[in-house]
């Protein structure tokens, strides 16, 4: 992936496999997001208690905030797939659009940590496909925000 800025566009440029990689992340992330699995650690990684030591409360504040949470990450997700889908590999991002870029790459990241077990003082076996993921998507995060703040 390559990224350049040209006035208030970022234009990235997906090598190779990374449209496919992109639209089948996606694609895991939708149908986790549809999840209705209360018990799932990447669901509770993503939508965290709103009171940690209340959990009426705490239900009551799920109850009311779950369904626009989820309609707001899916609409995300879904504009960057489409992204990806017509560009042809070339993705113009003006400062709205890379910032929905950059909240959807860090749920997935987030979605891959959790299923990884990361934390600071974690390891990862470089071997894993799941690690190649994880830090794939943090190197793509980053190269957005670098040039965001150029």
């Amino acid at each position: 992936m390559k990224a350049k800025r040209k006035g208030a566009v970022l234009r990235v440029d997906l090598q190779g496999a990374e449209p496919s990689v992109l639209t089948t992340l996606f694609d895991d992330f939708a149908v986790l997001l549809a999840s209705e699995d209360a018990e799932d650690p990447a669901l509770a990684r993503l939508y965290p208690a709103g009171y940690t030591d209340d959990e009426p409360a705490s239900q009551e504040y799920r109850d009311m905030v779950m369904s626009d949470l989820r309609d707001e990450r899916g609409a995300r997700l879904q504009l960057c797939r489409a992204e990806v889908a017509v560009g042809g590999g070339r993705i113009e991002l003006d400062d709205e659009a890379a910032d929905r870029w950059i909240k959807v790459l860090n749920d997935l990241r987030l979605t891959l940590g959790t299923r990884l077990g990361v934390t600071e003082d974690s390891e990862l076996d470089p071997r894993e496909e799941t690690t190649t993921l994880y830090h794939w998507l943090s190197s793509v995060q980053d190269l957005l925000v670098t040039h965001l703040m150029a």
